[in-house]
């Protein structure tokens, strides 16, 4: 009986950690997705960091003539 109980009480504790993992999963998808759009967005402020070293740089040079 008590071999029983330890059982069921172990598929139970199986069952929840199931359940957390899948969530864990659900969130891990959730957070790549945020990562791809995050990098999508770092692509786009990079090149207009370079576009804007490029000005700076044709300022200097007109500034210096």
């Amino acid at each position: 009986m008590a071999e029983n109980q330890a059982t069921l009480a172990n598929q139970s504790n199986i069952l929840k950690n199931q359940k957390s993992i899948l969530a864990n999963q659900a969130t891990i998808v959730k957070n790549q997705k945020a990562i791809v759009a995050n990098q999508a967005v770092i692509k786009k402020n990079q090149a207009a960091l370079s576009e804007i070293l490029k000005n700076q740089k044709l300022i200097l040079a007109a500034l210096r003539k």
